[in-house]
């Protein structure tokens, strides 16, 4: 994985409203590209690619903990 994403994905998880945005445009690259940019970070199409790769692989258990709450999704 390359240092932006690991940069990128440390920031996001810190933060669960980033990750809810990002969850929001993950189905749509080019929205996700530009979002991040917005965020301060320069992310390739590969690389939200394997975001969508390991947010299928993650369960969601690890998907609460890394948005940092029980309540993951909202309802």
């Amino acid at each position: 994985m390359r240092d932006e994403l690991t940069r990128f994905l440390e920031g996001v998880r810190s933060d669960p409203h980033r990750l809810a945005e990002l969850r929001a445009l993950i189905d749509d690259p080019d929205a996700a590209i530009h979002w991040v940019s917005n965020q301060g970070f320069h992310l390739t199409p590969e690389d939200i690619a394997e975001l969508l790769d390991s947010d299928r692989e993650l369960s969601d258990d690890d998907l609460d903990q890394a948005a940092g709450g029980d309540g993951w999704p909202p309802a």
